[in-house]
Parts: C-alpha cells; structure tokens; sequence
C-alpha cells in the first residue's frame, strides 16, 4: 500500500467513478427478528491496488479534503438506494457514516435538508452514524448542525457506545436516537463485564435512545445481545455487507 498522500489524487479520481459505491449490512429488532435498517458501508475498489481499507479511505479522505465530495456521493447513492427499498415495500431506514470533518463545510448540513425535504422522507428514514474516535459534544458548531438534522427527522447514532471514548458522558450533550456496542465487547463479555455494560445500555434507555449490538457473528453472541437488552443487532450472523439486500 503506498502512502497515503500518494492515494489522494487517486481519490479524487474515484469518487467521480464507479470505483466507489456502497454496500449495506442489514440491522434486525430483536423484538420482531425483522430487518429494519441497513448501515451503508462505503468501499474503495482501486484498478490496480485492488480493495482500499476502508480506514486508509476516510484517512486520505479527511486529509485531502476529498471527504467532501466523498459524503456527498455516498449520501446521493444511498437516497437512491432507500428510495428504492420504499418503492418495493421494504420500510427500511439507512444508516451513512458520517465524519465530524464534513460538518466544517457549513453547507453539507443545508444540502441535507434540501435532499431531505426534496424527497420527502419520512422521520426516521435516514441515520447519521459519527464515529466513536471523536468527541464531536466539544465542537458545538457540529451539534447545533445535528440537531438542525435532528430537528427535520434525520436521526443521529453514535458508535462505540460503552467504551472510553463513547460513554454515557456524552450523551446529555448531543441530539442522539441510537448508540451501538461495538462488536469486541459483546463478543467478549463475560459475567462481570455483562453487568457493566447492562447499566451502559440501561442508561441510554433511560435517555430515550436505541441501543444496535454490532458484531453479531455467532448465536451465542445474539443471545448476549438479547440478554444486555439491545433493541437491534447487527453483524456477518445476520448478513454480510452487499451492494443489495436479497431477501430468502
């Protein structure tokens, strides 16, 4: 892999061609077991250096500025992509990756609102999803723009929820509807660190919020999913990420 200056002009290049697009992994209630929503996970398939981890990606992206263009392209084609599941009677949301770095642009969060109200999207409908390496509570520019979104339906999630950097601290200060629990501490909770993270997602309840269990890979996994008292799960257990959701 070459450094990551060296990929920028190549992103540049990509985010106008088909080398980037977006594949979605479904999200189930663990009340209904339905499919209720799908994160759109965005993918880099460069001509000759094959798949670009997707951490390199947003990396460059944020760099060079091309994170910009990038956000807009994936909202565009996931609008698309939501527009076409409503069209078929799938009432799924979608969830788009964010990163606080596009909130600097004071326009991306107007151009949401556009989109938003242009397509007429149901509350709900479309979920920004922000990282769990940032504390986006410190930029209160990048909060009053969420809640502005919040404000119109768009809901706002928060990864890596009952971890240092995600904790209930933050939540009194952003316009949250969901938190997820990254998949290594479900994945490895035991008796002791179950109680702990029992409280995490009581107390997210107790702010009104949803709580996605991620990295769902095995049933006994789910049942500890259950067990904590999450309300959605997600994971290669449910489905692997793909360009289209195919229903058995």
């Amino acid at each position: 892999m070459p450094p990551t200056g060296d990929l920028a002009d190549d992103l540049a290049a990509a985010v106008r061609g088909p080398e980037i697009f977006a594949v979605y992994q479904p999200q189930v209630s663990l009340e209904s077991g339905s499919i209720v929503a799908a994160e759109a996970l965005c993918r880099w398939s460069h001509p000759l250096l094959g798949d670009i981890d997707p951490v390199t990606m947003i990396r460059v992206a944020e760099r060079s500025g091309e994170i910009h263009p990038l956000g807009r392209r994936m909202l565009q084609e996931c609008l698309g992509t939501l527009a076409g599941w409503r069209e078929t009677g799938r009432d799924w949301a979608v969830a788009v990756n964010v990163s606080p770095v596009q909130f600097a642009d004071a326009s991306f969060a107007r151009h949401v609102t556009a989109e938003f109200t242009r397509r007429q999207l149901a509350r709900g409908s479309l979920v920004f999803e922000l990282p769990s390496d940032r504390h986006p509570v410190a930029d209160r520019a990048l909060v009053s723009q969420l809640q502005m979104l919040h404000d119109i339906g768009v809901e706002v999630s928060l990864g890596g929820f009952g971890t240092g950097d995600s904790s209930r601290d933050l939540l009194p200060g952003l316009p949250l509807t969901e938190v997820k629990l990254p998949g290594h501490l479900v994945r490895s909770a035991d008796a002791d660190s179950r109680a702990a993270l029992r409280d995490e997602v009581e107390a997210a309840h107790a702010y009104g919020l949803r709580v996605v269990a991620e990295g769902i890979e095995t049933l006994t996994h789910l049942d500890i999913a259950v067990a904590l008292g999450c309300d959605r799960a997600q994971g290669f257990l449910i489905r692997q990420p793909d360009s289209e959701i195919v229903i058995p």
